[in-house]
């Protein structure tokens, strides 16, 4: 099981860096969305920074020196920055958007309780 775990964790923080690495450059666009001109251009940037960062401390294993409890704090992180996304395209694409921002925070939550134990 807890092979398992450890490739899920890789496969997630892969597919969150590749989406910050994404949220970054195409910032321009996504701020320019209509129903995403919340958020200023550098907020982006800035999210898709932390984005990399956490997914970075969700791999990262104990056997370098991490704390821990370093995975479950990066798994509760992305969760949050995955339902803001929520938050954020929901008056953008609708419904069928939203499951691309429940996924990542169901299975960030899963490896925040799977490590957190």
């Amino acid at each position: 099981m807890n092979v398992v775990l450890w490739v899920l964790q890789i496969l997630f923080a892969l597919w969150m860096a590749v989406g910050a690495t994404y949220m970054m450059s195409h910032y321009r666009e996504l701020a320019n969305a209509s129903a995403l001109n919340a958020l200023p251009g550098p907020v982006w940037v800035a999210l898709g920074v932390l984005q990399i960062v956490l997914a970075i401390g969700l791999v990262v294993p104990t056997s370098v020196g991490a704390p821990p409890m370093l995975a479950p704090i990066s798994a509760i992180g992305l969760a949050a920055i995955s339902l803001l996304g929520l938050v954020l395209y929901t008056a953008y694409a609708g419904f069928p958007g939203a499951f691309w921002a429940v996924l990542p925070a169901v299975l960030a939550a899963l490896i925040a309780y799977a490590r957190w134990r």
